[in-house]
């Protein structure tokens, strides 16, 4: 495919990502056969609308929750990327339950340990993991 002409750019202040594509193309004029484009990016888009989780990761914050332990062990990890690297978690696993006290954010590698211990059924992990989260939310 070409390159497009001019393409719609996402319109929220500081997003330099291209507007979500249609699925649909233009038919006529100079742009033929580009895409057609939201004013919004994807992430803009779904922010908007509540779609795609957005309604629980507007809570996420710029670091791992566990640095103070929470899961057993202290993340170590280094976020270089908000977005990419921390993800929102559902402390009681219900992803419909998206009180602020139900979530925490946690890296990705913190996430997939706490995902473990549930799946693995670790009552001793998963029990010093809600003791200290219940503690901290009184």
């Amino acid at each position: 495919m070409t390159n497009e002409i001019n393409p719609r750019m996402c319109e929220v202040p500081g997003c330099h990502r291209k507007g979500q594509h249609l699925g649909r193309y233009h038919k006529t004029g100079e742009k033929k056969g580009q895409p057609r484009r939201r004013a919004k990016c994807g992430k803009h888009h779904g922010m908007q609308y509540g779609i795609a989780g957005w309604a629980y990761k507007q809570y996420r914050k710029t670091y791992c929750e566990n640095i103070d332990g929470r899961l057993g062990f202290k993340c170590t990890t280094t976020i270089m990327d908000v977005e990419y690297q921390l993800e929102v978690d559902h402390i009681d696993e219900n992803h419909d339950n998206n009180d602020i006290k139900n979530l925490q954010t946690l890296c990705a590698c913190c996430h997939r340990m706490k995902t473990k211990y549930r799946r693995e059924d670790n009552q001793e992990a998963l029990k010093l993991m809600l003791e200290f989260i219940n503690k901290e939310n009184k």
